[in-house]
């Protein structure tokens, strides 16, 4: 249940706050470019990533980013 609260603050404060909705939207626009950095033209030493592989790698870095501990 605290979970869903939890998210529900989130959807909230991104809703009414536009500084708030900013840093999310740069935190993830951040991790998408650091990845297309990292791996276009989409290749890794063995082999290229699906378009669905490249967004997992995306999704875990910014996830890895917002979990971090400061």
């Amino acid at each position: 249940m605290i979970t869903k609260w939890a998210v529900q603050w989130l959807t909230r404060k991104l809703r009414k706050d536009s500084d708030f909705w900013l840093t999310y939207k740069a935190n993830i626009a951040m991790t998408i470019y650091d990845n297309i950095e990292r791996y276009f033209p989409l290749t890794t030493e063995k082999r290229s990533p699906t378009l669905n592989e490249f967004c997992n790698i995306c999704a875990e870095d910014f996830l890895k980013l917002w979990t971090m501990e400061r």
